[in-house]
């Protein structure tokens, strides 16, 4: 499915590129299917929902957040979510595009020696966890992080920072 959708990308972008250029036509009508294919694309790749999750997980209580991992030495951005329960943390990316998702990364939480909330690259805001035994954070990006800390310090079963 995935790479029919990008034959389709092109094909559908090559049709645009020669009336573009050749042809003094209205351009506009290619412009939906083009936008649509790379949304298609986009869904089909990348999200994961938490009924996606809960189904992998087996279970339905956790800590659900939709964002991307950096891999490769901060080059690349995997998409997907992670979910924090108090024994362990899971990222899980797409696995299939007919929506199964596989945990990418895991550690338990006793691992985590801390977490900060920062700006993780040069354009995304996101978490950095220390985790023991790693040598470089692990770094996740989206901007919920930051709204949702107290939601993510319980799902951890640590304390809140007014009470310590």
């Amino acid at each position: 499915m995935k790479r029919l959708i990008l034959l389709l990308l092109l094909a559908v972008f090559g049709v645009f590129v020669y009336f573009a250029a050749f042809r003094q036509m209205i351009i506009f009508p290619l412009l939906l299917p083009l936008l649509l294919l790379i949304a298609i694309y986009y869904v089909t790749t990348s999200v994961v929902t938490r009924k996606m999750v809960e189904k992998a997980r087996g279970e339905g209580d956790f800590f659900f957040q939709r964002c991307s991992m950096i891999v490769k030495d901060g080059t690349e951005l995997l998409g997907g979510a992670l979910a924090v329960t108090a024994t362990e943390v899971v990222f899980y990316s797409r696995k299939s595009e007919k929506g199964g998702v596989k945990p990418s990364w895991s550690c338990f939480t006793s691992a985590i020696e801390g977490y900060t909330m920062k700006k993780v690259d040069d354009h995304h805001p996101g978490l950095s966890l220390s985790v023991s035994g790693e040598s470089k954070p692990v770094l996740f990006t989206s901007r919920e992080f930051q709204k949702n800390e107290d939601a993510f310090r319980k799902a951890l079963g640590w304390q809140d920072e007014q009470s310590e």
